[in-house]
This record gives structure tokens, sequence and C-alpha cells, in this order.
């Protein structure tokens, strides 16, 4: 027990699952994976609030155990704050911090890609991809996965949330991966929509789309780590159709001034907090990135996309629009952007180089910092210049940058509300007070 050889009481009293789900399933308790769980085309899986889903670290026979839904099936997860789906490791070692002790999440579907089907990373034998743009693959609503990414070969690692060739129909609301060996969340193709995410030092990037991503994500919470690779990773296949074209708004990242990669799952090494490559297009604005260690945005492999500071009223995705208001800010002497190889001219070249005046957001903020709080103070330069909201119905109209605003959307479920490193949900909903009342003052 002591050295993580046997499962966690808990994880040793809950029901065990292995093996293909063929017909519509609920699980209302808490459950453990022993291996690879599939959900098959035409079955629905319910998740209901409040359970916990364990995992093995191995099969047995080297095999990580995931939770796989295939294409045509549905998975239904909706917690809530005060009960969310949590994925974990069930092994009895200090979990706090760990990464690589189980498999992952991963959501399969029938919306377009790059070259029409394409084989899912982290599993073998098993293809996602079509033409149904608008397809439903379910819900993911207060859903946890923490301390994932078991590798499983050589450039073969199993993400937290990894969502492939998965339609516009899904939602995908108020979900955290953090801790996971890999990427957090890695869209491959398809067209789905994000909102309210969190990544929290994860071994590679904290966001990673490629293979044709067409989707929208608003309100991304990032904190890299000293250890942790980019922020986002963002790929294209060149000028191959489709073009990856995400529509990134309302996000912060926070890397760690001193940070530099180590992960053992990555393809690179380059010190970057943001890294856009290989062709993609896509639009990034009301960004907030702070603690950089050396680069802001890294480009490099670019193909014929235009790349553009001023958002073009048509052209989608053969466009990279970044915002020329987005922050960027860090150590003394940084290179807001570094435009490599083909990206070097027409490259990304403008934003805001000013301290967002975050809370409380110490430039070495890391999995060990006590407390945190990353929503911008009165006067921060958040709430001035912030861009337009798109009119998508998807979006929330807001007016500052960053992922927070005074409503601190993490709290009550997050890992980091779990290990009081952020306020509570009536404490963040408080008006804040700061210094001398030197007059008469009633509360």
């Amino acid at each position: 027990s002591d050295n993580s050889r046997i499962l966690s009481d808990a994880a040793a009293g809950a029901d065990t699952v292995c093996g293909t789900l063929s017909s519509d399933t609920t699980w209302s308790s808490d459950v453990t994976l022993s291996c690879q769980v599939f959900v098959a085309s035409g079955a629905t899986l319910t998740i209901n609030a409040g359970v916990t889903v364990y995992a093995y670290p191995d099969d047995g026979s080297g095999i990580a155990p995931a939770l796989i839904i295939l294409p045509g099936a549905t998975i239904e997860a909706s917690g809530s704050a005060s009960a969310p789906i949590t994925f974990t490791t069930g092994v009895t070692q200090d979990t706090a911090t760990g990464r690589g002790l189980w498999g992952g999440l991963i959501v399969m579907g029938n919306a377009p890609v790059y070259q029409g089907t394409q084989e899912v990373e982290g599993i073998t034998g098993q293809t996602y991809g079509g033409n149904d743009a608008t397809e439903s693959s379910g819900t993911l609503e207060y859903v946890r996965v923490w301390h994932g990414g078991s590798v499983i070969g050589e450039n073969n690692e199993i993400n937290g949330i990894t969502l492939a060739g998965v339609g516009s129909g899904t939602t995908v609301r108020y979900c955290e991966v953090a801790f996971n060996l890999d990427d957090g969340f890695e869209m491959f193709g398809g067209t789905v929509n994000l909102k309210y995410i969190s990544v929290l030092f994860v071994g590679d990037d904290a966001i990673d789309t490629d293979e044709g991503y067409q989707g929208m994500i608003q309100f991304a919470y990032v904190m890299i780590g000293a250890t942790g690779n980019h922020g986002v990773e963002m790929d294209s296949k060149g000028d191959e159709s489709p073009r990856s074209f995400p529509q990134l708004y309302s996000a912060t990242f926070v890397h760690h001034l001193d940070g530099s990669p180590e992960s053992v799952s990555s393809d690179d090494q380059f010190d970057a907090t943001l890294r856009l490559r290989e062709g993609t297009g896509g639009e990034f604005g009301n960004i907030i990135v702070t603690n950089v260690p050396n680069v802001g945005v890294l480009q490099n492999e670019c193909g014929s996309e235009t790349r553009t500071h001023t958002l073009p009223s048509s052209g989608a995705p053969d466009y990279l629009w970044f915002s020329p208001q987005n922050i960027i800010y860090g150590a003394t002497g940084i290179s807001a952007f570094d435009n490599q190889d083909s990206c070097a001219s027409g490259g990304l070249s403008s934003a805001r180089i000013q301290d967002p005046m975050l809370t409380l957001m110490p430039g070495t903020a890391d999995e060990d910092t006590d407390f945190i709080d990353p929503r911008p103070k009165s006067g921060s330069p958040a709430y001035s210049s912030f861009d337009d909201t798109p009119s998508d119905s998807f979006y929330s109209t807001t007016q500052y940058m960053g992922a927070f605003d005074t409503d601190l959307w993490v709290s009550g479920w997050s890992w980091l509300s779990d290990n009081s490193r952020i306020l509570s949900d009536a404490a963040a909903g408080a008006d804040t007070v700061c210094g001398t009342l030197s007059s008469d003052t009633t509360w």
C-alpha cells in the first residue's frame, strides 16, 4: 500500500468494470476500471453526479485502463459544482500531484477530420472521423480528469480528455484536466466547442488541436508550472484540408518565470508559452499570457495562411488572427514572439506587453504554491482595450481580458478548490477589502 502496489480503500470497494458496454448503462455509484472500457456504437453511458471513476495503473499486460467512447456511442456525464464527476487513479500513493497513473477519457465521433478518418492516439485499432459536423457524442459537464496520461509507447500517450472527430452537438462545459503526464485537452479534428475549462500542471501541452479542428473555446484557465510545456500547441497539416481553425477567446495562461519543459511525452522542448504551427488558422482574442519565462508565442512551419493582427471579415479558415490587445508579460528580456523558418516573413508581432495585475499570482506559481487568485485587480489592463466577443450564440459577452472577471468559476469543484489553493464560493463572491479605513465604514 505504501508503495502504490495496491488499490486505495475507496477504489477497492467500488464495483469493477472491464471490457465493452454494448447497451445503455448507468453508473450511479463509484466504479473502478480494471482494463480499457469501450462504449459501443448505439450505446449510452450515463454517469451520475458525484460519481468517482477510479482506474488501475495497468491491466496486467502493460495496457493502461481508460474509458473510450466509440463513434456512434454517447456519454452523458453531468455533474455539478457541488457534485462533480471525477476520473482518477485508484492507487494508494500520495496522488495529490502524481502523473501517468492510469489512462484517460477518450471520446470519438464522426465529425470531419484530416484525411477523412484517423486512428486515435493512445489506443490501438480504433478510428474516428466522418461527415457529421453537428453530431452529438453527449455531455461532459463538471467532469474532472486527474493523474492520467500513461505512456503506451514512444509518441503514443493518452491525453487527459481526448476529443477525436467530435461534433458540435456535444456539450463540454466546466471540465478540468489536472496532473496528466501528456496533454490536457486534445482535439483531433472535429467541431466540438468547449467552455469553462481548466488545465493544471500537465506534463506536455495544456490545450492541443490538430487534424483540422474547427471549434470554439471560451473561458480557459491554464497553469503550466515549472516543468510543463506549452499552454497551447495548435497544429494543422500545412495547407491540407480541413485547415485547423480554433477560435479561442477569454483565456488566461499562467507560466512560471523559471519554467523549462521536462515532459517525457513531448515531441519538442521549445521553451514557449504558446505554440502555433503547421499552418493552423484560428482566432485568438481577449487572452492573458503571464509569467512567461522566455518566449510568449512561437510560430513555426507556417503554410499559406494569412497571419494578421487585424481581424478579417471573411476568409476562414485560411487566416490566423492574434489580437494586438492580447497581453503578454513575464521575465525581463522575454521575446513576445519568435517566428521561425517559414513563419519568419509575415509572422505575428504585436501584443500589449503589460502586467495583467492578477489579484494574487506569484511569478513562480506552481503545484506547491499555497494560494492564488487569478482574477484581475481593479485598474488592471484586462479591463481596457478588450476585443469584441464574436456574435455566435456560443459565446458569452465579456468586457475584460482573460478567463475571469469577478466570478471565480473554478471555485467549488476544481483541484485548486479541493486542495485549498483558491477562495471558497462564498469568499470569492464577497466584496474584497484591502488597506486602511480612515473614516467610518459599515460592512
